[in-house]
């Protein structure tokens, strides 16, 4: 009985630093005899078992305890990620609903743009078509180059016909010109031809008719208009010339008259008055207005000093002057 006691082991061990019994360490209390050997044992293997369940459990504390509160750290961490996130979320939220309005406002912008898009596309349609058209114009040109370049192998040729083309027209113009002269000539010459059988005078573009009668100046000056005239100016030396040989010595009236006795000379057909050059044509000492009635001039001499002043209401031969303007074709 004392060798079974003896045999029977302490349940005692240390964990985390800490004894651990299943009982206290003295010997448990004799309660008797074993009822048999059978049964000591299955005490004993039964003691034995839970022993080891309790040592495992131990084991298994040790073991899985830091993994455990490892574990716990890890979702204490994860929860704190979490709350942080579910922050972020929030405030991500407020903001969201922040720039809802703007949102709102870009989708309308994003329409316009669409809408921006579409006449732009419709505008490189029109513009491939238009490239297309241009293509085919650029081929037809491209078909027709080889004619082009026959002609530019021409043009050197062309131009030498155009120059000899170009002196013949120079030629024909000139022979035109000369023609149209002549022709103007020819028609000056029947004109001056139909006034001289009228009984007029032509010198150097002018006709003057040398009266056979008689008038009083008045009286000539009408007659001369009645013949699209007046009654002649003298403008030059040869003028003054042609008109005192074509008298022959007789006394005509001229255009020449004035405004009462302090009046001064003038020409009847608006020709400006020289007096200048007049002082060559007077008669010497005249004129000298006798009797304050000589108001109107004639020629009365064959000489280049020819000019007398007279009373108007003589009745004198008169020349009447026209200016040459060609006739109607």
């Amino acid at each position: 009985m004392k060798a079974l006691e003896s045999e029977v082991p302490d349940a005692h061990f240390t964990v985390d630093k800490q004894n651990v019994s299943l009982w206290p360490q003295e010997p448990p209390r004799k309660t008797g005899p074993c009822l048999g050997l059978g049964r000591c044992l299955t005490v004993r293997a039964a003691v034995v078992l839970l022993t080891l369940l309790l040592v495992a459990s131990v084991l298994l504390q040790a073991i899985l305890y830091p993994w455990f509160m490892g574990t716990i750290s890890d979702i204490k961490t994860s929860a704190q990620l979490l709350q942080g996130r579910v922050d972020n979320v929030s405030t991500l939220r407020s903001e969201i609903k922040r720039n809802s309005g703007g949102v709102e406002a870009a989708g309308v912008q994003v329409q316009m743009v669409n809408a921006s898009l579409d006449h732009v596309h419709s505008q490189i349609r029109r513009l491939e078509t238009s490239v297309k058209e241009a293509d085919a114009r650029l081929q037809m040109l491209t078909s027709r180059w080889e004619e082009v370049a026959k002609l530019n192998a021409q043009i050197p040729e062309l131009k030498r016909d155009l120059d000899k083309a170009s002196a013949l027209n120079a030629k024909v113009r000139e022979l035109q010109s000369g023609l149209g002269n002549i022709s103007k000539m020819l028609k000056q010459q029947n004109d001056i031809l139909q006034m001289i059988s009228r009984g007029w005078k032509y010198f150097r573009g002018n006709f003057y008719y040398f009266s056979l009668i008689k008038k009083t100046w008045y009286s000539a000056q009408q007659f001369c208009l009645s013949r699209d005239s007046h009654l002649t100016s003298v403008t030059s030396e040869s003028e003054q010339e042609f008109l005192y040989k074509m008298t022959g010595g007789l006394t005509y009236w001229i255009g020449l008259t004035k405004a009462g006795s302090e009046g001064e000379w003038y020409w009847v057909d608006d020709t400006p008055f020289d007096k200048v050059q007049s002082t060559r044509f007077w008669i010497p000492g005249e004129p000298n207005n006798a009797e304050n009635n000589e108001h109107c001039a004639n020629i009365k001499k064959s000489s280049l000093q020819s000019w007398n002043d007279v009373s108007c209401d003589n009745a004198l031969l008169f020349i009447c002057k026209r200016p040459y303007v060609p006739s109607e074709p």
